[in-house]
């Protein structure tokens, strides 16, 4: 039987939650940290192509990196590209999970992002089960998965697109099909009704998404939504502990617990973690695991020593005139004020690096530091690693690109993977054309004659250009020290 992701492509991007630094700022907030991304082995479930690996592997050539699929055509994919860029600590299989794993070896994180709630029951306990065999002792498990009961509405959208593609096979034709029903009933729905207003504003969303994510994440064959519970208890039968979810803003609680949570008093955090997900609606989750153990989730200022924070922040004039509000606007518009000048000054730093990071040390992890701090990374305004991304902002006289960017580039991808594992946009082809020059090989005088010759453009001209799209690359998390 053909395997639907050999028929359509799934769109293979880095998924940042997934980074292993993210994951183990988790684990040390929280008093169980895990290896350094730098010295570790990394599996990935459903790896599809292995893009979301290879952006890992680049920054850690001393790790390994291994990626199983049960689809062929992916994984022949992803092969191509990892010899393309000399990653030659990324191996990608293509194999069943359900079989024996045991020569994978132990791992020290296994990811499985998008899998769990499109697979048979079987399936999931076998996920299950070889994340709980495979994971070293001090390892993190991070399974992503719809969640329940935020998916309800989906679930209607998926009934409706089914509906209308019933007895059409040809993908293209199907996913066409599907597409023009959610356009359509998006426009008979009235927003009056707040059910259908609803339905409106999950099409619409639906409609946003790359076509090959809506053919095999709606249309799919297996569409099973988990509540947060289910994956909890099925993660403890198989001896895995629940930590927290990989998505910053559900740390809030955990961190700072609001009346709600003095209200429903529950044995177990993630007992209230999904009354939380039955008061929001929740449609997605992120959770992370890790061998038996008991957890401190208590808010301890000394875990914050050693990350590494990012933030884009910019100091404003304090609107009051009172030169004792220090003023600043997060990169999502938020205005934040403190008239902690030690706090103010950090919050400058973190502005005046990003996008690089600073790591913290002693004076930023007093509590009276920690307790905004934290409340700035819930608030996604502050980014924490446990690791420093491998990039630079000053690109030398002969400037490397990303080896993976690079590759990508040359294949002619509209999305690259940047050394802060991020997916970076580029439709451009002369763009691509010019990351893909960058080995290290050219100067930058050497790289402005190319820009001369491609753009048409005069000698200090090009150059001056050269030096603007290499600063450019550079804060894009693309560019290697």
């Amino acid at each position: 039987m053909t395997n639907p992701y050999d028929l359509v492509r799934y769109p293979n991007w880095p998924v940042s939650e997934t980074h292993p630094a993210s994951l183990n700022a988790f684990a040390t907030l929280y008093g169980r940290p895990a290896a350094q991304l730098s010295a570790s082995r990394v599996l990935e479930i459903g790896c599809g192509e292995g893009v979301n690996l290879m952006s890992m592997a680049v920054g850690a050539p001393k790790s390994e990196f291994v990626g199983i699929d049960l689809a062929e055509a992916p994984v022949d994919v992803g092969r191509a590209l990892a010899r393309a860029a000399g990653l030659a600590n990324v191996t990608l299989l293509a194999r069943d999970l359900c079989e024996d794993t045991s020569d994978l070896g132990q791992f020290d994180y296994i990811i499985a992002h998008g899998v769990y709630a499109w697979v048979p029951a079987a399936v999931q306990r076998a996920l299950m089960r070889l994340a709980a065999e495979r994971l070293c002792p001090d390892g993190l498990f991070f399974v992503s998965y719809n969640a329940l009961p935020g998916c309800r509405l989906r679930q209607a959208l998926r009934d409706l697109m089914l509906n209308r593609a019933q007895g059409v096979s040809d993908p293209v034709e199907r996913l066409a099909i599907a597409r023009e029903a959610l356009a359509r009933f998006a426009q008979i729905w009235s927003p009056d009704d707040p059910f259908q207003n609803a339905l409106i504003e999950e099409a619409r969303d639906a409609l946003k998404r790359p076509p090959g994510v809506l053919y095999h994440d709606e249309l799919g064959g297996i569409y099973a939504p988990q509540l947060l519970s289910e994956v909890v208890a099925a993660a403890h039968a198989e001896g895995l502990v629940y930590l927290c979810d990989a998505k910053q803003s559900l740390s809030s609680e955990i961190l700072f617990p609001s009346e709600l949570q003095a209200s429903e008093p529950r044995a177990d955090f993630a007992d209230f973690e999904q009354t939380l997900d039955f008061a929001t609606m929740r449609r997605f989750r992120r959770s992370i695991f890790r061998r038996g153990g008991k957890m401190d989730r208590r808010l301890e200022p000394r875990r914050l020593r050693g990350l590494w924070a990012s933030a884009e922040i910019t100091p404003l004039d304090s609107a009051s005139g009172d030169p004792e509000d220090f003023v600043f606007r997060a990169g999502n518009g938020a205005e934040l004020t403190t008239r902690d000048q030690r706090f103010a000054r950090l919050l400058t730093q973190m502005g005046e690096a990003y996008p690089q990071s600073l790591q913290l040390d002693g004076e930023d992890c007093e509590a009276a530091h920690a307790e905004p701090l934290l409340r700035l990374f819930t608030a996604k305004i502050v980014t924490l690693l446990t690791e420093r991304p491998a990039f630079t902002l000053s690109p030398g006289e002969r400037p490397r690109a990303s080896l993976l960017a690079r590759a990508q580039a040359a294949q002619g991808d509209a999305f690259l993977a940047s050394l802060l594992h991020k997916p970076v946009r580029m439709e451009d082809a002369g763009a691509r054309r010019f990351v893909a020059l960058l080995d290290g090989s050219l100067t930058r005088d050497e790289l402005a004659h190319r820009m001369e010759r491609e753009a048409g453009l005069a000698g200090p001209a090009a150059l001056a250009r050269t030096h603007t799209a290499l600063a450019d690359l550079a804060r894009l998390g693309l560019m290697m020290a």
